[in-house]
């Protein structure tokens, strides 16, 4: 009876840690995706800003510059933003930095 514990213990331990967590990270990137909508501002995985302009099925139109669209798996949004980051955000996050180095 013991020797049936530990090993049950054990597969507990790893499904808490590691298969639940990654379970709920997956559930909640799908419910972003799902939610996009023609004109949110995006981040793709690949580090790609744009604006969704069309949304299908299993793929969205994503413009990157004026006049530029890109098709793209809707798989690859990462995230939906308010608005893009601008070069002040950069200057300011290099200023921490080195001061953060000092």
């Amino acid at each position: 009876m013991a020797q049936l514990i530990l090993p049950l213990l054990l597969f507990a331990g790893m499904y808490m840690l590691l298969i639940r967590p990654q379970q709920q990270k997956m559930k909640e990137q799908q419910a972003l995706v799902a939610r996009a909508a023609a004109g949110d501002r995006v981040l793709l995985a690949t580090g790609i800003y744009g604006t969704l302009t069309e949304v299908l099925a299993t793929s969205a139109y994503i413009e990157v510059a004026e006049g530029i669209e890109m098709l793209v798996a809707r798989s690859a949004i990462q995230d939906i933003l308010d608005e893009f980051p601008t070069d002040e955000d950069d200057e300011i996050q290099d200023a921490a930095d080195e001061e953060a180095e000092a």
